[in-house]
């Protein structure tokens, strides 16, 4: 039974289903819930090159350290009131700051979202990353499958054809 669960958080459905995951499992286990959200570092372009943006870096640094605030803040109010959180905040890449969390032996298991498709397919999604990596146990949560979902506007899916 797993008593001290470390969930990566931030506003996708993925993370979403995986804190609902999270939840059944401290429920039965009546543990502590970590919520961890990273915010990422501003690209290099956002201080280099021929375009200005408007916004200065430290502006945007300052932006993101508060979208994971949100989002920490965001999912504590889904947890259950009886459930203990722990909320942490992080910079730099979710996949590193959940390794850097999950070795410091405070969790017994650390739960990720993982989407079915990756806007990056070169890139290894987090969990799989984390999995190869963190010496803690690592649950990776799918969120619902696109067969599920209601079809977007425009989609293939959406258009129906007739003989």
């Amino acid at each position: 039974m797993f008593h001290r669960i470390l969930v990566g958080i931030d506003d996708s459905p993925a993370a979403r289903a995986a804190l609902e995951r999270a939840i059944e499992l401290i429920e039965a286990a009546h543990g502590r819930l970590g919520l961890l959200s990273s915010a990422p570092n501003p690209p290099a372009l956002a201080s280099t090159g021929p375009v200005v943006l408007p916004v200065s870096r430290s502006e945007l640094e300052g932006d993101l350290l508060e979208w994971a605030e949100h989002n920490v803040e965001e999912a504590a109010r889904l947890v259950p009131a009886e459930i203990p959180v722990t909320k942490l905040v992080k910079r730099g890449r979710a996949g590193r700051a959940l390794l850097e969390e999950a070795r410091t032996g405070c969790w017994d298991l650390v739960i990720v979202g993982q989407a079915h498709r990756s806007l990056r397919p070169r890139f290894a999604r987090v969990g799989e990353w984390l999995n190869r990596r963190s010496p803690t146990p690592v649950l990776v949560v799918h969120e619902e499958p696109a067969a599920s979902r209601p079809p977007r506007k425009g989609s293939r899916r959406a258009q129906v054809r007739t003989a």
